[in-house]
């Protein structure tokens, strides 16, 4: 099982994006088309990335985690509220959760990164959740009541792939081609492919999440707060002065800790993953969410 896109004759290719329908836009479709790459019956010329193509294959569980929270938390609030669903916007609310009031904006995402790490420093690492602070930074300027909904399965994103890694037909080869090749038209073409993905296989997917699915929540202000409050709890990525008390800069990477770790596990120590001096951990309290939120993400962990 699996396709590699390397000894598929490109008829076959030709025919896996016509069926989804990814147009010229995307390069490798317009150079496959316009018989662009050389004299070669496969892929030709074209040019093959160092390594897979992470991005792209991370959207398999985060579309997973997406529709999971729809259907398992956000259903149960209607019709008492509306569902906003803001994916074709392309901005940082996944959904927007309201009534005649107000409205409670929501990206959902997945924890999928063990901090392999954390023993060194009294924590277990299924005890620590990542959250991007500089994503926080920049989605707070748009969406200054944005809540942060994560899905905490570590063990999904090798699923997804085993699965995915596994098919064949239209929807395998092209998953191996989205993998291993790109360039302009990237992220449309991505997107066809995903929506196809999920049209023809979202049942299965979706089955990979947990049974008694593990969501938790933090707003964006929160986030902003404990990178304000306790800049050296976290790491910089590139960033020299992270870690010291000076000012972080907007790449940086909150560990939190999952809600009931125990309080002698609690540690204010050091994340050496890019810095011996930098970072650490936060216990995590409930966050400071106004009563919409609370009433709203009563189902959800925080």
């Amino acid at each position: 099982m699996g396709v590699d896109t390397r000894n598929v004759p490109r008829d076959e290719i030709l025919a896996a994006l016509d069926e989804v329908g990814i147009a010229d836009t995307w390069a490798p479709a317009g150079l496959l088309r316009g018989g662009l790459l050389g004299d070669g019956s496969n892929l030709g010329d074209l040019p093959r990335k160092a390594k897979l193509n992470a991005g792209f294959r991370n959207q398999v569980v985060g579309r997973i985690a997406e529709r999971v929270f729809r259907l398992r938390h956000l259903s149960r609030l209607e019709p008492r509220f509306t569902i906003h669903d803001y994916h074709a916007r392309g901005d940082n609310r996944d959904y927007g959760i309201a009534n005649e009031r107000v409205e409670l904006p929501v990206n959902v995402k997945v924890a999928s990164t063990l901090f392999r790490n954390a023993r060194m420093f009294g924590l277990e690492p299924e005890d620590c959740i990542p959250i991007s602070s500089y994503k926080a930074l920049n989605a707070i300027r748009a969406v200054p009541d944005l809540v942060y909904v994560d899905l905490v399965d570590f063990t999904l994103r090798d699923k997804a792939d085993a699965l995915m890694d596994g098919m064949d037909g239209t929807l395998g080869v092209l998953w191996d081609l989205m993998s291993w090749y790109g360039g302009r038209g990237d992220r449309a073409a991505q997107d066809k492919y995903i929506d196809h993905l999920f049209d023809a296989r979202g049942t299965e997917l979706d089955a990979l999440a947990p049974g008694v699915t593990s969501f938790r929540a933090i707003s964006a202000k929160r986030v902003l707060a404990i990178l304000r409050e306790n800049p050296r709890r976290v790491p910089g990525l590139g960033v020299k002065s992270a870690g010291t008390g000076a000012r972080v800069g907007q790449r940086g990477d909150l560990r939190v800790e999952r809600p009931g770790v125990p309080a002698h596990r609690r540690r204010d120590r050091a994340d050496p993953r890019h810095d011996p001096r930098n970072g650490g951990s936060v216990g995590l309290s409930p966050p400071t969410l106004n009563g919409l939120q609370d009433e709203l993400l009563g189902g959800v962990g925080a």
